[in-house]
C-alpha cells in the first residue's frame, strides 16, 4: 500500500509538471474541466504527502450540477473493539498470595456525515475559486469496562484480594452547518488539486455514566462499596480547521 501511494504521488507530480508546460504554451483557460454531470472521488493529502480521507470522510465524492454549481459530501464510519483477559499475582510477606484473573474491554463507534453545496465563482478561469455551505451530523459512542483484582492490606498485617469492577458509557450527538472557501486547479482533465478552509457551527449534546464497585471475600473485614456518577452536557460550538489540501479524481 505504501509503494502504491508513492507511485500515485509521483504520477501526480509528473502530471502537474506536464500541465504547467502545456499551459505555458497556451494561456487560454480550459472551461470544459467542470463538466455538468461528472462525478469525482475526493482524497486528502496529509503532511507527509500520503493520501488520506478528505474532511475526515472515509468516502468522499463530488457531483457537478453545472460548470458553476456542485454538491459534495462524505460519510465516515469508524469502530473498534478490544477485549483482553489478564492475571495478577501478589505476595503477603514472604508468602505468595497466588494469582487472580482479570479482564477489560473497550468499544467505540463513530459516524459522521457532511454535505455541501458549492458555488464556483470563476468556472472559466485557470484557477477555480469556490464557496460552499451545508449540514453536518455526528454521532459518537464509547464503552469501557474492567474487572480487575488488587491485593489490599488492612494495616493489621492482613492482606486479601479485592475485586474492582468499573463500567463507563458515553454518547454524543452533534448537528450543525459547515461553510467552506477554497480553490481548485486542474492538473489534467481527470485530476485536480484543491485547498480549502472550513468552519463548523454545531449544537452538541451528550451524556455519560460510570459505575465502580469494590468487593472482597465475605470472611474479611473489608466493607464492599459502590460509586456511580452520571453527567450530561449540551451547547453550541464553533470549530475551524486548518487549510486542507486534497485532490479530486474525475470519473
Amino acid at each position: 500500500m505504501f509503494i502504491l501511494k508513492n507511485k500515485i504521488l509521483l504520477l501526480i507530480i509528473a502530471l502537474i509538471a506536464l500541465s504547467f508546460s502545456s499551459k505555458a504554451q497556451n494561456q487560454k483557460p480550459d472551461s470544459t474541466n467542470l463538466k455538468c454531470g461528472t462525478w469525482a472521488l475526493q482524497f486528502g493529502i496529509s503532511s507527509n504527502f500520503t493520501l488520506t480521507s478528505f474532511q475526515g470522510s472515509t468516502i468522499g465524492a463530488k457531483y457537478q450540477l453545472s460548470q458553476s454549481r456542485a454538491i459534495r459530501g462524505g460519510i465516515t464510519l469508524n469502530g473498534n473493539t478490544n477485549n483482553g483477559p489478564s492475571s495478577y499475582s501478589g505476595s503477603i510477606g514472604d508468602s505468595s498470595a497466588g494469582t487472580m484473573p482479570g479482564n477489560s474491554s473497550a468499544k467505540s463507534a463513530n459516524i459522521s456525515f457532511v454535505i455541501q453545496y458549492l458555488w464556483y465563482m470563476n468556472p472559466n478561469g485557470p484557477v477555480h475559486l469556490y464557496a460552499g455551505f451545508g449540514p453536518s451530523v455526528l454521532y459518537d459512542y464509547y464503552h469501557s469496562s474492567f474487572n480487575n483484582p488488587y491485593l489490599y492490606n488492612n494495616g493489621n498485617d492482613q492482606s486479601y484480594w479485592v475485586k474492582e469492577n468499573y463500567n463507563y458509557v458515553s454518547t454524543e450527538w452533534a448537528v450543525g452547518a459547515a461553510e467552506v472557501v477554497g480553490v481548485e486547479w486542474f492538473a489534467c482533465r481527470w485530476l485536480s488539486l484543491h485547498a480549502d478552509y472550513s468552519e463548523v457551527i454545531e449544537y452538541v449534546w451528550g451524556s455519560s455514566s460510570s459505575n465502580r464497585s469494590y468487593n472482597a471475600p465475605s470472611n474479611t473485614s473489608y466493607i464492599s462499596n459502590a460509586l456511580s456518577n452520571s453527567a450530561s452536557s449540551k451547547g453550541w460550538e464553533l470549530n475551524n480547521s486548518a487549510v486542507g489540501f486534497g485532490l479530486n479524481v474525475y470519473l
